[in-house]
């Protein structure tokens, strides 16, 4: 995310979801749980992107910017 963005084009939260494997990642999606969820989503989000990562990087940890990224 860009900080300098204007206000309004700024994310405001994120969620990040792992699972240990795809039979997890697939039981969960499955399930009735995420079901009654995804009914509730409009009302607090304008937005949902779902995309798989293979790494992710750390930049800021504790509140303090990093000098390297770790992974």
């Amino acid at each position: 995310m860009a900080h300098d963005n204007p206000t309004d084009q700024q994310f405001h939260a994120s969620l990040i979801l792992g699972f240990t494997d795809t039979n997890a990642l697939r039981a969960f999606f499955g399930s009735g749980g995420i079901a009654t969820l995804s009914n509730k989503l409009p009302e607090f989000v304008s937005a949902v992107h779902a995309y798989e990562v293979s790494e992710a990087l750390t930049y800021v940890k504790d509140g303090k910017v990093l000098p390297h990224y770790q992974t």
